[in-house]
């Protein structure tokens, strides 16, 4: 286990640290760690990192989630180390990986974000996710559709509800 009030970045392909989707990847880690998240399974840590890419991709407003670095390791243009946009299902989707089971959840907030924008579906996700002890994705997103519901009322809570329910 590593100390929660630091940074750390990986040295794969480029200087991890140099790619500013990497950065922003680590700091929804940070995030998470400040929101007494609790990283209780492989499916919460998948939450974690699928909860990361959609931050730097919601920031950069791009689904591909470190281009830069994954430039001097992967063949298809564009570099993707991974994404946001897969058409990925919970749980017929989920193998073990961490970061592939995370894409199924970040899927889930890019069409979250997509149906409500930015600011009110970063709003939401940020709000739903405050000292998450749950294990799983549908735990997750049943405190983030009530969160929804807290903030903007039952017809955004149902919309919101709608984009898990796709995943």
């Amino acid at each position: 286990d590593h100390p929660r009030d630091e940074m750390r970045f990986g040295k794969g392909g480029v200087d991890d640290a140099e790619d500013a989707e990497v950065i922003l990847h680590e700091l929804g880690h940070q995030i998470h760690f400040s929101q007494g998240f609790a990283f209780a399974s492989s499916e919460a840590d998948a939450i974690s990192e699928g909860f990361g890419d959609y931050w730097a991709a919601t920031i950069t407003v791009d689904p591909c989630v470190a281009d830069w670095d994954s430039v001097s390791y992967t063949s298809t243009v564009p570099h993707c180390l991974r994404r946001v946009d897969l058409d990925l299902h919970y749980p017929a989707d989920l193998d073990g990986r961490i970061h592939h089971d995370g894409q199924i959840w970040s899927r889930a907030l890019w069409d979250i974000r997509g149906a409500l924008g930015n600011v009110t579906a970063d709003t939401i996700i940020i709000n739903g996710q405050w000292n998450f002890t749950g294990t799983t994705m549908p735990q997750l997103a049943a405190a983030t559709v009530a969160a929804a519901a807290d903030i903007y009322g039952a017809g955004v809570a149902g919309m919101v509800e709608d984009k898990f329910q796709d995943r």
